[in-house]
């Protein structure tokens, strides 16, 4: 049942008072949609902006419930919902599906990519194609993803180089290429709830953060963390995605509707992302925050240097990573 997944009473309540269960996930009336994510975020924003897309375009065909912020769960725990057909739209972090899609660990692994325009290719190779299969087998179809903003750190201290982040408590979301990568590049890594991340740098749980500007900032990372060090190491994303069995529920025309607002939702995310990447920071450091680049190289050398043992060991296949590079 969907209540027994719900973090609160009130929540229940709420699903209750829509009168969306489960027996309805198949189904083209009442969907139930979520980006699992602050509201007011990027995420959530781009949430609201498609699902009003949608509804304009289909009218009284399509209803879909809106459920906002993290009233169904994290992000790990609405993806389980999401492929299960509880939760029939999911807006969020692409590599949440990289427990069911192994090779999509790949985008947790820091320095795979050049910059946003090839992440963007990759999205639009073939790899990526063969990957999106994989994601419908397995009850969920990517109507859309596209990179967004770099990853930063957000520390306690200042770091100047590589040797300043050996050792320290590192937070990492609940996926293993994250906790493999700040292990390689010499942290100690701790998962930490993304809305517990601030809590957990003010206590010392953790002393440092990663993570884009807009998101990062909107959980007042800078203020607990107040040096932000421009690795860049990896590039965010968002997806939209409807699981399987209701996207084969709608209409042919229905279908197309719901894939061509995804792929403007966004596209609108990912430039309102660009251009609020210099603004967040401008506005840290008005807060008082330091922003400051640094050599990457040795970073990039740790990361690429691991590559082969993560291979091995099954994170994503191997010559994945090689294949990547040559796109």
């Amino acid at each position: 049942m969907l209540s027994k997944i719900l973090k609160s009473a009130s929540a229940a309540a709420l699903i209750v008072a829509i009168g969306v269960g489960a027996s309805s996930a198949a189904s083209a009336k009442d969907l139930v949609a979520t980006a699992a994510d602050p509201v007011g975020s990027l995420k959530d924003r781009m949430c609201q902006r498609y699902l009003d897309d949608v509804r304009a375009q289909t009218g009284d065909a399509v209803t879909i419930k809106y459920i906002k912020g993290e009233a169904l769960g994290n992000a790990a725990s609405v993806m389980e919902q999401h492929l299960s057909g509880t939760v029939d739209i999911f807006c969020n972090e692409l590599v949440w599906f990289a427990d069911y899609v192994p090779d999509l660990q790949i985008l947790g692994w820091g320095f795979t990519f050049r910059n946003e325009d090839h992440m963007a290719a990759f999205f639009d190779s073939a790899l990526f194609s063969d990957l999106s299969k994989i994601a419908i087998k397995q009850g969920a179809r990517i109507l859309s993803a596209t990179p967004t903003q770099p990853r930063m750190m957000f520390t306690k201290k200042p770091v100047s180089s590589i040797d300043d982040v050996q050792g320290i408590k590192m937070r990492v979301p609940q996926l293993k290429s994250y906790l493999e990568l700040w292990t390689a590049l010499g942290t100690r890594p701790t998962q930490v709830a993304w809305s517990e991340v601030y809590l957990g740098l003010t206590t010392g749980v953790v002393v440092a953060a990663e993570g884009p500007p807009t998101d990062a900032m909107g959980q007042n990372f800078h203020q607990a963390a107040p040096y932000i060090t421009r690795t860049d190491h990896l590039f965010s994303t968002v997806h939209i995605s409807m699981n399987e069995a209701t996207f084969q529920s709608l209409t042919g025309d229905q279908q197309a509707i719901v894939l061509q607002a995804a792929k403007k939702a966004t596209n609108w995310a990912r430039e309102l992302a660009t251009n609020e990447v210099n603004t967040m920071l401008a506005k840290a450091e008005s807060e008082g925050a330091t922003v400051s680049t640094i050599d990457k190289g040795p970073f990039q050398e740790r990361s690429r240097s691991a590559v082969d043992r993560v291979e091995k060991e099954g994170l994503w296949r191997t010559g994945l990573w090689a294949e990547i590079q040559a796109l």
